[in-house]
């Protein structure tokens, strides 16, 4: 049977604008105590947005925590109480200027289970109509089209690092949804 360990304590230790941080004391299977922090985030959708050409709607844009542009699904935080299928047709239109007049969704997973609480939809978009897109203030995104082939060799080439892009196109390729 497996553990559950049991939280003496539990308190915000840090609290930003995009996720917080909760320090959990807790009662260990050996009966003494030890530290757990759960990174706190609302969690957000990923889309595999799929052109009438065949082609999957990518992202390119920098990430402070590597020092370098990536390649990502366009992606996005969902807000208070939002619903993953409402996060995605709004992070869709809002990043790339498409609207889908058909999403689907594909799988629920969790990112970073040993220290966070995040959980993550990816959700398939087709029927696209392109718009204008919404941009935080804050954002700067190039936005691409690439053949699924294409897609599955930048991963292999080990171009493509982001875990969410990797899972997202990896599952839909399986799922025969590219």
């Amino acid at each position: 049977m497996i553990f559950e360990e049991k939280t003496i304590s539990s308190e915000i230790v840090y609290e930003g604008p995009v996720f917080r941080i909760r320090k959990h004391m807790v009662e260990t299977v050996n009966g003494g105590e030890s530290a757990r922090d759960i990174v706190e985030h609302s969690g957000g959708s990923i889309l595999v947005a799929i052109t009438d050409e065949g082609k999957v709607v990518m992202e390119r844009q920098y990430r402070k925590a590597f020092e370098k542009a990536l390649f990502e699904l366009p992606a996005g935080k969902a807000d208070p109480g939002e619903i993953p299928e409402v996060t995605a047709v709004r992070e869709l239109q809002e990043e790339t200027g498409y609207t889908a007049g058909s999403v689907k969704k594909l799988l629920t997973f969790y990112p970073t289970c040993g220290y966070s609480a995040e959980t993550l939809h990816i959700y398939i978009c087709r029927d696209l109509t392109l718009g204008e897109k919404h941009w935080d203030d804050s954002e700067c995104i190039e936005i691409y089209e690439f053949y699924p082939d294409e897609l599955i060799d930048m991963i292999m080439r080990n171009e493509i690092k982001d875990a969410k892009t990797i899972i997202g196109l990896l599952f839909a390729r399986q799922a025969g949804e590219l």
